[in-house]
């Protein structure tokens, strides 16, 4: 399986863990590299929307 974003073989696809189901009709599917990039993204958004002291230690730039 190929990951949707990168392009990059997945390894030991599962559907649990690789795809994302965006509507009925349309889902991709994510390497764990991706989904960690994504995730970081988010904690990144959600600190500047939250600051707290803890969130300012672990993205500090």
């Amino acid at each position: 399986m190929e990951c949707t974003l990168c392009k990059e073989q997945i390894n030991n696809y599962t559907p649990e863990f690789n795809q994302l189901e965006i509507s009925k009709s349309r889902s991709v599917h994510i390497c764990q590299s991706c989904v960690n990039k994504f995730v970081k993204w988010q904690q990144k958004k959600y600190a500047k929307l939250f600051p707290t002291k803890r969130a300012k230690e672990l993205f500090k730039e």
